[in-house]
């Protein structure tokens, strides 16, 4: 079957978007808000405040929502600030939009008291929806709300500056560009994710940061099965190569891995048992390969130290740990940490 026609598989953007963020916040800032990121005090880190901002989200009703991100920040002054973090991902142009800005800037600054800056990253494919205010006035009375949008479309006509780039956050955006500008196209979507895959070995950055913008890049640049397996194959040449299996021992190919190594036990240790064997490791692997990915579809990417515990477990540790996914709001709930 030819792929050079067809339409890459839909990707989803929500879920790796909202885990990239919370772990990569400050390489954001500094590319997307320098000016802001300069006056950070960066030494207390940041924290997230993700079920502040459901309960105002939920008192808020504005509608649609997408990916959503409260920070706590401390400034150089010392002074405590928010920062508040909605991304548009994939999205058109909504009606209401500035509107929901502006309801979550001051019910939050209601609530804590503090500074709140309101970013809007706006990853769609149009060019000329550049929301930045909300406004409107009733009898002499005024009220004028001013955010800041980030069109990472604008980043376009800086490619060679993000390539040469360390901070990873620079993937992330050629990632996201490249996916828009591959839609229609996978034989260059197979191309550019092979570019971007191997790149992320050049950088320096550690075997962590490697496989959670590893994480991002499969997530936007999902191909169909024929060049999935094609990548696969090349990623791992490239591996022998550089001498670091990061990403090819990852769950992706989990399954089949395992399929084979059953088959190739098969052969030499007698049909019978061999395959036995062989099928039921390939049933945990597969079983590996499920959680893994059931647990990157709700928390988004997942730590290299989770999936080393997941790579190591058996099928009864499996199990319990699905169960418990059901119903866990956190990573930690579900490895009982």
């Amino acid at each position: 079957m030819s792929t050079d026609l067809e339409s890459p598989p839909r990707a989803d953007y929500d879920t790796p978007w909202k885990n990239i963020l919370d772990r990569y916040f400050q390489p954001f800032m500094e590319i997307c808000h320098p000016e802001a990121a300069r006056a950070i005090d960066w030494s207390h880190g940041y924290e997230p405040m993700d079920k502040e901002l459901n309960s105002v989200i939920r008192e808020s009703e504005t509608g649609k929502r997408l990916v959503d991100k409260l920070m706590k920040v401390w400034r150089l002054d010392g002074v405590e600030a928010r920062v508040l973090l909605h991304v548009e991902v994939q999205g058109q142009k909504e009606v209401g939009f500035e509107r929901r800005m502006y309801v979550y800037n001051y019910r939050l600054f209601d609530r804590y008291g503090v500074p709140v800056v309101s970013l809007a990253i706006l990853a769609d494919e149009q060019p000329a929806w550049r929301p930045s205010a909300y406004n409107y006035s009733l009898w002499g009375c005024q009220v004028s709300f001013d955010f800041v949008s980030i069109k990472l479309l604008d980043y376009d006509a800086r490619q060679e500056e993000l390539i040469a780039s360390i901070n990873p956050f620079a993937m992330v955006i050629l990632a996201h560009l490249a996916a828009l500008r591959t839609k229609k196209d996978e034989r260059s979507r197979y191309s550019l994710k092979l570019t971007l895959t191997r790149s992320l070995y050049e950088k320096g950055w550690s075997k962590e940061a490697v496989l959670d913008l590893y994480a991002f890049i499969d997530f936007v640049m999902a191909l169909s099965e024929p060049l999935e397996l094609q990548y696969i194959k090349e990623i791992e040449l490239f591996e022998q190569e550089k001498g670091m299996a990061y990403i090819t021992s990852a769950e992706r190919i989990g399954i089949q891995k395992g399929m084979q190594q059953g088959m190739q036990q098969g052969m030499q240790q007698g049909m019978q048992q061999g395959i036995q064997q062989g099928m039921e490791q390939g049933l945990l692997q597969g079983e590996r390969a499920m959680l893994l990915r059931l647990l990157q579809r709700k928390f988004g990417p997942i730590q290299s130290n989770y999936q080393k515990r997941i790579e190591q477990a058996d099928a009864e540790k499996l199990l319990g740990w699905g169960d418990t996914l059901i119903s866990a709001n956190t990573l930690n709930e579900v490895f009982d940490e």
